[in-house]
């Protein structure tokens, strides 16, 4: 009979692991060997399945001549095996369960209460075999502990994963294994279920031998109660979660590259629409700096504009440089890294600039990292400057990447198109503001800087001067020495006058041979010096005919507009006209 049902029972065995195969559900395979497992553990707590023929050796024990010793311990080691075998139904569940007197049988030998009694040993020795090397050969990670979290048993796959001994785990708290910052959150979590009777699902990172983490998923489930419903021992079995922790870690920081790129690409995009928009060079400049050090991360950055009389490339822009160096770093095309860079016009990515193979140098100390990047600014494949960009991060270590250097091509690539656009409005600018034949300022600037010095001495209250000229006899020069003799005297008398005149001062070509100068925080006396310091000037001067000056001098009144003060520029220096030319005349 046993025989027949040990092979019902590896039937059974093979049937289930068939059926888990081919559903290939984790839920169906704890649910299958929680159920085996629970065959075994703890030496007749477990529960198992109560074989038929058994139900009448309790009967049997208990009504067989009392008299014997020896039989009575026979009877009292039986009566355990029956209890302890009876805590358990079919389902698994462990209750304190009894036999119903009815079934006992009054006339069984001690001889043959004996045999029943090995006959029960023996199998149930079967069991725990057979269910021990199901333990053992479970594909997960197997432990059994105690309500107070001490490990009772593991299988091979925790030992080979976490590179233990069984006996140096074994005996030890579950919470030694686990890493600090979970300890004291697993411990409650087993004390909270063992008294609620729920075991749901928690993970924890497990510490294996060589000091490496594990992270599991364990899914706990009680394995025998006692009659108070508190359970004897918990199966935890886990799954390794490691793997699958690094891959969605990977996972999280790509799709983290993956939206620094794509936000970086996005604000590449908007720069066009703005810096299309921008017509004035200087703010042009800053706002390709501050845009290139924004979206690529760095903490330096210069933009260079080559001058196209020296040939040099000048510092138009910078972030993070100091004046000193702004202002004195002129590099030659094919000098230094900027010029090879501006001579080739091909972009540089440098990672570490002490052992790269075509600029390689010591860093100088007041770079903080060693990686930057160099681009050219090309227009008609002619160079116009280079923008240089270097100490990427917040601590400026970082090292640029090819990723990088895309993005500060495209941006550089823009910034050519609008540095173009800025340098033929500047020029239109110059155009529209500047006389063809003097090189000094015309008409037209004349009157708007007039304005802009009046509105600036009304909000302030300083004084302000203007003072008009002419040349005495003009009209003659050019009647006796042609208008290319009349032309030549003008342009030095313009470079003359600019020559002679404080940085504040404005000279402007008026109409014709007259001239006008605006001279901002300036009073009458100190404009009549002025004036007579360039009068001067121009008597020391060598002309085919001899060049005098009339020069009038208006001094700026409160509520005085443009238009006023030119009338009494244009008055004193008329009556200078009329007294005599040479002169210099004033209404203060």
């Amino acid at each position: 009979m046993s025989s027949e049902k040990s092979n019902q029972w590896d039937k059974d065995m093979l049937v289930k692991n068939t059926v888990w195969r081919k559903r290939n559900s984790w839920k169906a395979f704890k649910e299958w060997l929680t159920d085996k497992i629970r065959l075994f553990f703890f030496k007749l707590r477990q529960p198992l399945a109560w074989p038929k023929r058994w139900q009448n050796i309790r009967g049997s024990l208990l009504m067989k001549n009392k008299s014997e010793a020896g039989q009575a311990v026979e009877e009292k080691e039986a009566q355990k095996l029956i209890d302890d075998l009876a805590r358990a139904d079919d389902d698994g569940f462990a209750g304190a369960q009894r036999l119903p007197p009815s079934h006992i049988d009054r006339n069984k030998t001690k001889d043959q209460l004996s045999d029943e009694i090995v006959s029960l040993r023996l199998y149930i020795k079967n069991i725990e075999d057979r269910d021990g090397l199901l333990f053992d050969q479970n594909p997960a990670f197997s432990i059994i502990i105690d309500p107070n979290g001490k490990i009772e048993n593991v299988n091979k796959v925790f030992l080979s994963n976490l590179k233990y001994a069984r006996n140096e785990v074994v005996g030890q708290q579950i919470s030694s294994l686990i890493i600090e910052d979970q300890r004291v959150a697993v411990s409650a979590h087993v004390e909270k279920n063992c008294i609620t009777g729920n075991f749901p699902e928690f993970e924890a990172g497990l510490y294996a031998k060589d000091g490496s983490v594990k992270t599991v998923l364990f899914s706990p489930s009680p394995l025998l109660f006692h009659e108070k419903g508190r359970p004897f021992s918990i199966l935890m079995t886990g799954v390794d979660l490691t793997a699958r922790k690094e891959a969605e870690e990977v996972m999280i920081k790509l799709e983290e590259d993956l939206r620094l790129k794509g936000k970086k690409l996005e604000d590449v995009l908007n720069i066009d629409q703005r810096i299309s928009s921008i017509l004035d060079l200087n703010q042009l400049v800053d706002y390709v700096i501050k845009k290139a050090t924004e979206i690529l991360g760095a903490q330096r950055c210069s933009l260079m504009l080559l001058d196209q009389e020296s040939q040099e490339l000048l510092i138009k822009g910078a972030k993070g440089l100091d004046e000193t160096i702004i202002q004195k770093t002129r590099v030659k095309v094919g000098d230094s890294i900027a010029g090879l860079v501006a001579r080739d016009l091909n972009p540089l990515l440098v990672r570490d600039i002490e052992k790269d193979i075509m600029v390689g140098r010591k860093n100088r100390p007041f770079y903080k990292s060693r990686s930057f990047l160099s681009v050219p600014i090309k227009l008609h494949k002619k160079i116009v400057g280079v923008v240089n960009v270097s100490d990427k991060g917040l601590l400026g270590d970082g090292v640029f990447t090819q990723n990088d250097l895309k993005i500060l091509c495209m941006i550089v690539h823009q910034a050519a198109i609008s540095i173009e656009n800025a340098n033929h409005c500047r020029k239109l600018e110059y155009l529209s503001t500047t006389d063809s034949l003097t090189g000094i300022n015309n008409h037209r600037y004349f009157l708007l800087t007039l304005k802009h010095e009046i509105e600036r001495s009304k909000r302030y209250s300083n004084p302000m001067c203007l003072l008009m000229f002419d040349v005495d006899d003009f009209k003659s020069c050019n009647d006796l020495y042609g208008h290319l003799e009349g032309d030549q005297v003008l342009k030095e008398i313009s470079r003359v006058v600019k020559t002679n005149l404080r940085t504040v001062d404005i000279l402007c070509r008026y109409a014709g041979d007259e001239f006008a100068v605006i001279l901002p925080e300036t009073g009458i006396a100190q404009a009549e010096a002025i004036a007579k310091k360039i009068k001067k000037v121009l008597a020391s001067l060598n002309f085919k005919s001899g060049v005098t000056l009339s020069m009038g001098i208006a001094a700026y009144h409160k509520n005085n507009d443009g238009r006023d003060l030119i009338l009494k520029a244009d008055q004193a220096l008329y009556q200078a006209k009329r007294e005599g030319k040479d002169r210099v005349c004033c209404l203060p």
